[in-house]
């Protein structure tokens, strides 16, 4: 285990939640038919991809640039003044940079809004680098292309790396990237299917980096 990268929404902080007390109301009046196992199908897509379902699923006529400028206007709500930052991450993240363990964030969301997280809690100097929907083209989970980024700028295989996932979309994309994958279980994302993670993580409180890895070596 030479590096670990994390998702952001779900699992540095619990913006899955938020945004689906946020956004519930608009969404069913976008789609009337739109349920909860639509919440979980949307879980891990990016603002884009989230778009075409919209589009694709219930032909759901708003053009696209309106649709990203809503959602923008959420974000701003949600990482800046509501999610917090899950209990233990900053102390599993210092103790992966104090052992010389390289950290990423790895999301599907685009780069302005992993800033606001970054910014509002400080989390620069715990990161080695971080890849954005942005930086791949748009290409996001559950295709591999992220978590290949990250392991390339980071010039690690992919087998040395250990992906941190609250979604199934995620924990595909970075099983296809070559990658263990620890899925998180958050308390919201009970009805994700992420049984091709390798273990199970029920939060980061009490985490340690010898406790990571002896859950990896199992």
């Amino acid at each position: 285990m030479r590096a670990v990268l994390f998702d952001m929404d779900g699992v540095i902080v619990d913006s899955e939640a938020q945004w689906k007390e946020l956004e519930a109301a608009w969404f069913r009046e976008l789609a009337p038919g739109w349920t909860s196992a639509h919440d979980e199908r949307a879980v891990g897509l990016g603002v884009e991809d989230l778009h075409r379902f919209f589009v694709k699923e219930f032909g759901v006529d708003i053009d696209k640039r309106e649709f990203l400028a809503h959602c923008d206007v959420t974000a701003k709500k949600v990482y800046e003044q509501r999610v917090e930052c899950s209990e233990g991450f900053l102390d599993l993240a210092r103790e992966l940079r104090h052992k010389g363990i390289k950290t990423a964030i790895c999301s599907s969301s685009p780069a302005h809004w992993i800033k606001m997280v970054v910014d509002r809690f400080s989390l620069s100097p715990l990161l080695d680098t971080i890849v954005s929907a942005d930086d791949v083209g748009g290409r996001t989970k559950p295709l591999p292309d992220i978590y290949l980024e990250a392991a390339a700028r980071l010039q690690i295989p992919t087998v040395e790396c250990l992906a941190v996932e609250d979604s199934a979309l995620g924990a595909l994309a970075a099983k296809r990237a070559g990658m263990k994958v620890a899925a998180f279980r958050n308390g919201a994302n009970d009805g994700q299917d992420l049984s091709v993670a390798d273990f199970e993580l029920g939060g980061f409180r009490g985490l340690s980096v010898d406790k990571l890895a002896a859950r990896l070596r199992r």
